[in-house]
Parts: C-alpha cells; sequence; structure tokens
C-alpha cells in the first residue's frame, strides 16, 4: 500500500482505499483544488468519524468520484472513512494484505555465468539501429496520417480537439495522448497519464467514427475504454457490490473552418442533425 498526502493507494497505483473497499483511482486530471473543498463540511465530517480535519481536507480532493467538479457529502464521508479504517482486505489482485512490507530477499536474484551480450563492443550498432527504426516509423507514421481526414482541429460545445499528423492530439485531458484509425471506422486514442504516487496509467479508447457534409462533421461514439491490463473502464462496482455498465452517448464535433468556439458550434450544430448516422 502506498500512504501519500492522500488517499490510501494500492502498490501498483490502480486503487485507493476509501474505508471499506478499494475503488478506481483518481486520475490527475479529476483531483479538485483545495480551494474548492468546502472547509464547514471538512470539519462536520471529520468530527462525526473522530479524524483530525485537515487529513480529510488532503484526501477528499481526490474523492470526486462522479466527475462533477465537487465533492459532495457521501464523497467526503468516504474520505474519511478512508483515514479511520484501516485497510483490512487486499486490493485487486495484490494478494494477502501484509503484515508488513519485506524487503525482497537478495538471494533470489542470482547471477549467471553464461556468456551475455557484448554491450561495448555492439552499443553504436544497436543505437544506430533502433535510431533508425524510429526515425522510419515516424517518418512512415506521417505519411499515413497526414492524408487522414480527421487530422485537423474540431469544436463541440464543451472545447475542442485537436488531431495531428505525427498521431499525436491535443485536448483538455493531461497525458501523453496518441491516435489512429482502422479500416472499419475505428478510431482508438491512447491516453497515458502519471498517477499521484509516480506510476503510470494508459486508457485505451475506441469510438466508432463518421464523417458528414464534406468531411467537416465529426459523429463519435465510444464503444470500449480499457486499461493497459485490458480491464473494462465502463463497468465498476458499486458500495453494494452491483456491477454498472456505463453507456456513452453519441457526440458530433464540427471542424473549425466551421465552428471556431463552442458559442459558434451552439448556433450551428442543429443544422447538421440530419446527418446522424444511424448508429449515433
Amino acid at each position: 500500500m502506498v500512504k501519500m498526502s492522500g488517499p490510501i493507494y494500492s502498490d501498483d497505483g490502480y486503487w485507493m482505499w476509501n474505508g471499506t473497499e478499494w475503488i478506481p483511482a483518481t486520475q490527475a486530471q479529476n483531483i479538485i483544488p483545495a480551494q474548492q473543498i468546502d472547509q464547514t463540511s471538512v470539519n462536520n465530517v471529520a468530527a462525526e468519524v473522530g479524524v483530525h480535519a485537515n487529513e480529510v481536507a488532503a484526501v477528499a480532493t481526490h474523492f470526486d468520484l462522479n466527475k462533477d467538479g465537487v465533492i459532495d457529502q457521501n464523497e467526503m464521508m468516504q474520505a474519511a472513512q478512508s483515514i479511520a479504517n484501516p485497510v483490512n482486505i487486499p486490493a485487486p489482485g495484490m494478494g494477502n494484505v501484509p503484515n508488513n512490507l519485506a524487503v525482497p530477499n537478495a538471494n533470489v536474484f542470482t547471477a549467471s555465468h553464461k556468456k551475455g551480450f557484448n554491450w561495448k563492443e555492439q552499443k553504436k550498432l544497436l543505437i544506430g539501429g533502433i535510431t533508425t527504426t524510429i526515425v522510419a516509423i515516424g517518418v512512415l507514421l506521417f505519411f499515413l496520417l497526414s492524408g487522414n481526414a480527421i487530422v485537423g482541429t474540431w469544436v463541440n460545445d464543451t472545447g475542442e480537439i485537436t488531431f495531428n499528423k505525427d498521431g499525436t492530439f491535443q485536448s483538455e485531458e493531461e497525458g501523453v495522448k496518441t491516435w489512429e484509425t482502422t479500416d472499419d471506422n475505428k478510431l482508438i486514442q491512447t491516453i497515458t497519464n502519471t498517477l499521484p504516487n509516480g506510476s503510470k496509467m494508459t486508457t485505451i479508447i475506441t469510438s466508432q467514427y463518421e464523417l458528414s457534409d464534406g468531411n467537416n462533421v465529426l459523429w463519435m461514439n465510444i464503444t470500449s475504454m480499457v486499461n493497459q491490463d485490458g480491464e473494462n473502464m465502463l463497468i465498476f462496482t458499486d458500495l453494494q457490490g452491483n456491477e454498472i455498465e456505463i453507456t456513452m452517448p453519441c457526440t458530433v464535433a464540427l471542424r473549425d473552418s466551421i465552428a471556431i468556439n463552442s458559442a459558434e458550434y451552439n448556433s450551428t450544430i442543429a443544422s447538421y442533425q440530419s446527418s446522424k448516422p444511424s448508429w449515433c
């Protein structure tokens, strides 16, 4: 377990403790600024649970579980309970909870006497080969994507997203972001974030998409969202143990040559509803 100036995280950084069970860890972009936390609510919940208010305030910023930008009473209570109630069950996939964190036995790692790779002799060759391969892949990807109709900036009612020719994209979300399309009209976006404990989390989002009106209107519907372990991020388990599947709505965006901002998008989008795909 990882204890920081915030929640208790599992060793792999994917889960955090809410006092009764392990729940998915909050991503960095969903952490609420401390100044937005209601201090009166913090004090009341801290007194009710019997923990220090400053501890609750530090943990509560990570408990915007419904991602609405506000820590409600239930979320505040879970934050306080995570401090008051020690971890008593293992995090998913982590085995039994140990009483102490042991240092790995150094004797497990024994030296091999087999002749290994001669790094000194082959270093220049390897570096040259790797560099050439990376450059070749980059050049190939650039030419493949440069003719893709999705390349460019798209605007919707919440902001904009830009798909670059080099396979990266820019949006309001934090992280390292790449994109690609498939022959069956699937848009695959990969976002890698650094969690509060320093570990990495990768989210792979697959959407069905279609372009209309001279490639100026982009229709998208998320069909899959998984992490690097293949776990379905559109299904979560509530406090009663019930699995709930999230259904993502179909979205539409306009090329920035049609709408330069969200206000213009809102005043224009209705005229394109007749182009809406049957699956959207």
